[in-house]
């Protein structure tokens, strides 16, 4: 017995040592070699000079098999280097992604700005008679234009002529929007607010804001004095322990002629309207003129918005509300406070 198991174990090391020859001769398969990852560009170019909406995108990409583009306004292409037309204004990221067949993927985004603003301007002209002549001034080309009376083109239709001639009380300020829609249907519209005079500019957003005493939570609070001009009448600025010594002042890097300015009243409370006030303009900071002067003024309307001009052809550097007293209590606000640049005789 003792030779026969001594037997079966030199049988099983033979045929382990013979097993591990075998495995010694099989040749290892190399794995493939990855390819080239990936990179993504790509340049945008408008295709016309009357057409600030339609780009050409040339793709620059390497090393890539598929690729997809977003525009940003909510439309996408799977073209390599496609041609694309916005139908609106507006900012839009355009972004491009790009995988190849290992599905490694780079991608690349441009900001692309339509401004309005930039592209189309009305033309004015006083008549003297009561009326102001309005015209298009545009290098897109327009298959349509529309007038409205109103701050969007969901106030009253006007016209669509290029040249249009609308009534303007001496003194009034109405808004009117103008649309203009191109052959391939992209829309851009602008809103101006105009007097007998022409067009009356917002300049608020060129200044900078200051005022004598803020709010408890400061400029940056829900209530604070920033709230005083950020074109939303929805805020509002709020002072409180006021005691007829309030001022808030813009400053203007370069010199500006202002004609008008608006106050918006709060959401409640109308005893903490302002009630008396006196704007005055300064070249300096320190040397004030009183450019106008307002007592009893009422606020009938909660977020009610208020204009008031005034006679000046001095161009100053500060601008500056002192606010002398409120309609009753110790509180302070208001939720707008917007200047204005009318038009020059």
């Amino acid at each position: 017995m003792e030779i026969q198991f001594r037997n079966l174990l030199g049988t099983i090391f033979l045929a382990i040592t013979l097993c591990a020859g075998c495995k010694k001769d099989e040749k290892e398969i190399a794995p493939e070699p990855e390819g080239p990852k990936p990179t993504a560009s790509f340049t945008a170019s408008q295709v016309a000079d009357d057409d600030p909406f339609t780009f050409d995108f040339e793709n620059e990409s390497t090393n890539f098999s598929v690729v997809r583009w977003e525009f940003g306004d909510d439309s996408s292409s799977v073209e390599t280097s496609p041609v694309h037309t916005f139908l609106k204004t507006g900012t839009f990221t355009v972004l491009m992604r790009v995988e190849n067949e290992e599905k490694y993927w780079a991608q690349r985004e441009k900001i692309i700005q339509i401004n309005p603003n930039r592209l189309m301007e009305m033309d004015t002209r006083p008549t003297g008679t009561g009326t102001l002549d309005l015209a298009v001034n545009t290098g897109v080309n327009l298959s349509e234009v529309s007038w409205y009376n109103g701050a969007t083109a969901t106030g009253t239709p006007i016209s669509t002529e290029r040249e249009v001639s609308i009534p303007v009380e001496t003194g009034r300020f109405d808004y009117y929007t103008l649309q203009g829609k191109t052959p391939k249907g992209s829309v851009l519209q602008i809103t101006r607010l105009l007097t007998d005079l022409g067009i009356v500019r917002d300049v608020t957003a060129d200044g900078v804001l200051s005022v004598s005493r803020d709010n408890n939570g400061g400029p940056d609070g829900g209530e604070g004095s920033k709230k005083l001009v950020d074109n939303d009448i929805t805020t509002k600025f709020l002072q409180s322990d006021f005691s007829g010594d309030l001022w808030f002042q813009l400053e203007f890097y370069s010199p500006v002629v202002l004609g008008g300015y608006t106050f918006t009243s709060g959401n409640d409370a109308d005893g903490r309207d302002p009630l008396n006030w006196r704007l005055e303009g300064s070249k300096d900071g320190s040397n004030w003129t009183v450019l106008d002067r307002r007592e009893n003024e009422d606020f009938p309307g909660r977020r009610e918005t208020r204009t008031f001009t005034f006679a000046n052809s001095t161009a100053y550097n500060f601008y500056r509300i002192y606010v002398t007293a409120v309609n009753s209590g110790s509180l302070f606000q208001l939720s707008e406070w917007r200047v204005l640049s009318l038009p020059q005789t």
